[in-house]
């Protein structure tokens, strides 16, 4: 599971703060799409977060998931580890959060935010944290609502359509900064059962 845990930050990265330090180039392919049908990945980082960088490369070097990957996934996966490991704790916490979101979204959703995010890259920074922040707002809006302010001619003046494209699709999915919680009805029927 650790291989999938390191995979998932690219994704818990593009909710924080600047670009990732380590996105690989457009012509380069991503290997975020090698993931199970249901990993907690978010779980196992939680738990191994406090572990020396030599025990998790331990822990990475007996993970059947891991040794399955090509030397430049395992190479990639392990430059991920070292720039989580290079966190401070708080920032950490917000990176694992955003993984165990992400595990709890249907694999539609899942698709969803990962073709959405990757969108998102090709946004110059500056416009990204405009749109960060509209979109802390969106996502306090009943769908009607966010609908209408979208669609509005003062927020087409402030956002192309790609854009606004782009929030209007995070801001359906229930995670991130201000996201409202899906009601029971729409989680996985795993869940539901899990909690039961």
């Amino acid at each position: 599971m650790l291989a999938f845990a390191v995979l998932a930050c690219s994704f818990a990265y593009a909710g924080s703060k600047g670009p990732h330090p380590s996105n690989p180039p457009r012509n380069q392919p991503r290997i975020q799409n090698i993931r199970p049908a249901n990993p907690r990945v978010g779980e196992w980082l939680h738990q191994h977060k406090d572990l020396s960088p030599v025990e998790q490369q331990k822990a990475l070097n007996h993970d059947s998931q891991f040794q399955k990957l090509s030397p430049e996934q395992k190479q990639q996966l392990q430059n991920r580890l070292t720039e989580f490991n290079k966190l401070p704790p708080e920032q950490k916490e917000r990176v694992i959060q955003r993984m165990k979101e992400f595990d709890s979204l249907t694999p539609q959703q899942q698709q969803q935010a990962r073709n959405l995010q990757g969108r998102l890259r090709d946004i110059p920074e500056n416009r990204r944290k405009m749109m960060q922040l509209a979109l802390r707002n969106l996502r306090q809006m009943d769908p009607q609502q966010r609908e209408q302010v979208l669609n509005s001619e003062r927020f087409k003046s402030m956002f192309n359509d790609n854009e606004r494209s782009i929030m209007g699709g995070l801001a359906e999915l229930p995670i991130g900064k201000g996201a409202q919680p899906e009601p029971e009805s729409a989680q996985q029927p795993s869940q539901q059962n899990a909690e039961k």
